[in-house]
């Protein structure tokens, strides 16, 4: 880390599960990226031999916490220096829900970016291209800036895309070209404004919850950065909760700051009837 600079940490959440590995690997990536220490952390509710030999072998150092598991990580990602969480999103590659009770708790609660990484991802050394999906709201347009500005010498190229509906296409009728430059540029200025001149802008027409995982593969990147409400019932969320169902990528989901946010946790309030 460079003098002078404030320290900076990504916290792994792992367990002796499938994704344990995964979780550390992009947590070493997204660290890569940010310039920032890496620490795996392990609430234990039984031995922690499989945790402290992959935390080992990832060269990462092990912390060690007792009790309730995701208050516990809900804690320890609250602290000052920590830029981010890295979870598994479930115990098994194909499971009935695309978020486990642990990382459905975290996710709704912290009140920072947390990388969801599926069991079966096979995370790059370091993170190099993100997708940022922008659907015309400000505000969770606007939520992966405040991630990717983080690591602004760092080479990370940014991939922004927008899915329209048929009935949304702009109407192009003179000089399609110019006016299609024209409309990307404004849309960018306006959803996408920490530097036009670097994002790549990819526009779909389809539905957004099978062409955000399908645009990530075509466009070689590594990260899926979604920004929304931290809501997740019935109803709430669903480009979040299909991506998280089809994406093999990591998904990192960066809550949109309101007024309300608030890093005091109720436990008896936290989800825990999703397996």
């Amino acid at each position: 880390m460079r003098a002078g600079t404030a320290r900076k940490t990504v916290l792994a959440a792992i367990d002796g599960g499938l994704a344990a590995r995964p979780v550390l690997a992009a947590a070493r990536a997204l660290a890569t990226v940010l310039g920032a220490d890496v620490v795996a952390l392990h609430v234990e509710v039984s031995g922690v031999g499989t945790p402290r030999t992959l935390a080992l072998r990832a060269g990462v150092p092990l912390r060690i916490l007792r009790g309730d598991v995701p208050s516990r990580l809900i804690q320890a990602g609250s602290a000052a220096d920590v830029v981010a969480l890295v979870i598994g999103a479930r115990g098994i590659a194909v499971g009935p829900r695309p978020l486990g009770a642990t990382a459905l708790a975290v996710a709704t609660t912290l009140a920072k970016p947390v990388v969801v990484v599926p069991p079966d991802a096979e995370p790059r050394p370091a993170f190099k291209r993100v997708l940022v999906p922008l659907e015309g709201s400000e505000s969770t347009s606007l939520a992966p800036r405040s991630l990717i500005e983080l690591a602004p010498d760092q080479g990370l190229d940014v991939v922004a895309l927008h899915i329209l509906g048929p009935e949304t296409i702009p109407p192009f009728v003179d000089q399609a070209q110019h006016e299609q430059t024209a409309w990307a540029r404004e849309f960018l200025a306006r959803y996408c404004p920490w530097g036009i001149d670097v994002v790549d802008f990819e526009t779909r027409v389809g539905r957004r919850e099978e062409l955000i995982p399908e645009a990530a593969g075509e466009c070689d990147c590594d990260l899926i950065a979604l920004g929304w409400s931290q809501a997740f019932a019935d109803g709430h969320a669903h480009v979040v909760r299909a991506t998280l169902e089809r994406s093999r990528l990591p998904v990192v989901l960066i809550p949109v700051p309101t007024p309300l946010v608030s890093l005091d946790v109720d436990v008896a309030r936290i989800p825990t009837a999703v397996a």
